[in-house]
């Protein structure tokens, strides 16, 4: 993240003559609010690697741990276990934090390119403000008057552009505004993907899971293993409801012989607590309750979805009309110029001023809805095609 740096006026007034002599200075424009990358975004990054391991071991579901012990007089010994178990909630759990992770990736993301183009918006009406200030200065002292409120708008939009420019630097836009607004696309995400549809079926998958694990309580527990061993240590294989282990214990050496050692059992428990039965019955009405609100779902987000893009549409459509405003007064501006015709151009110049930032503020209410509709259906920001 680039540092703001504070200009003072003869500074600033420097950098715009540069730029203008130059014309191929650089300048900002709104493409460049996609090179910024907010400070925490490795961090994010780092979180949903390690989301996705754990996600990955929850699939694999083998676990295990190796143990060594020395003690006084060179006693040793050392255990080994490697286990295997399926665990269909810790799986969903750690699937639900992975995309979540991801999410929060996506997120930072995306508010951090709104931020920097809201801060390119600032630039570009602070930027025509100042110009228009100071045209009518300039209007009035050519009169011979003296406009104390013109000099105040001037020194004030003077400023406002100075922080507009720093709140720019801080987003990585260096320099003037060279271009007008740009538009976006609202693409089109499955019903499946949209993070409002995910966290309800999660949660319906959830209590399907949790109904299942409390009636698991009342079956019976069954489990069976085989092993060697003798002084020197043993090695089992065991196998229960749970999934199977294995278990290596070595200590130190002795005398003895080996011995096979095989056998099963058979648990059942049988709760007398009344909450364990009330608890089958809560399960059973939270997944009822959960399956009436998924049934909702699809129609609930889709609503909500349409509205957000509606919303985005339409004010997409009020910045065309003034981009078209502004464009057909820019023509007007050019042909008044190549026919020598000051007074008019002079009039269509302060038009132009004003449209820019009317449009300016059209394009930050539209960059607002934009983002509601690409953080609902957690989207990236696309390029539509430049507004120009």
């Amino acid at each position: 993240m680039r540092h703001p740096i504070r200009l003072t006026g003869l500074a600033l007034a420097c950098v715009l003559a540069a730029a203008v002599a130059l014309g191929g200075a650089r300048a900002a424009t709104p493409e460049d609010a996609f090179g910024y990358r907010p400070p925490d975004h490795d961090l994010l990054v780092e979180q949903a690697v390690l989301a996705r391991i754990d996600y990955l071991a929850a699939q694999v579901g083998v676990s295990g741990q190796l143990k060594a012990k020395v003690q006084q007089g060179g006693v040793y010994s050392a255990s080994g276990s490697l286990g295997w178990s399926y665990a269909p909630e810790q799986l969903l759990s750690r699937k639900q934090a992975l995309e979540n992770a991801e999410r929060a990736v996506h997120r930072s993301l995306r508010r951090a390119v709104f931020d920097a183009l809201v801060a390119y918006a600032e630039l570009y009406k602070s930027h025509a403000r100042l110009q228009l200030s100071e045209r009518l200065r300039e209007q009035a002292r050519a009169a011979g008057k003296e406009d104390p409120r013109a000099e105040i708008d001037y020194e004030e939009a003077r400023a406002q552009f100075e922080l507009a420019q720093q709140e720019a630097a801080a987003y990585g836009l260096q320099g003037p505004p060279a271009a007008a607004p740009v538009l976006f696309r609202l693409p089109e995400v499955p019903l499946e993907d949209v993070p409002d549809y995910r966290r309800d079926l999660y949660a319906l998958q959830r209590a399907r899971y949790k109904l299942r694990r409390i009636w698991a309580g009342f079956a019976p527990d069954l489990s069976v293993w085989a092993g060697v061993g003798h002084e020197s240590g043993r090695f089992q294989v065991s196998a229960s409801s749970r999934g199977p282990s294995t278990q290596l214990v070595v200590k130190t050496p002795g005398t003895g012989t080996g011995s096979w050692e095989y056998g099963f059992e058979l648990g059942l428990t049988v709760p007398l607590d009344a909450t364990a039965y009330t608890a089958v019955r809560r399960a059973q009405l939270e997944l009822q309750q959960r399956r009436e609100r998924f049934a909702q779902t699809p129609s609930r987000v889709e609503t909500k979805r349409q509205r957000y893009r509606q919303t985005a549409e339409f004010a997409e459509r009020r910045v065309r009309l003034a981009l078209e405003e502004l464009r057909g007064v820019e023509a007007k501006l050019a042909a008044a110029r190549s026919g020598a015709d000051e007074a008019a151009a002079g009039e269509l110049e302060l038009q132009r001023l004003e449209l820019r930032m009317r449009l300016a503020d059209l394009w930050t209410g539209y960059l607002r809805k934009v983002y509601n509709y690409l953080d609902y259906v957690d989207a990236g920001w696309e390029l539509q095609r430049p507004a120009r």
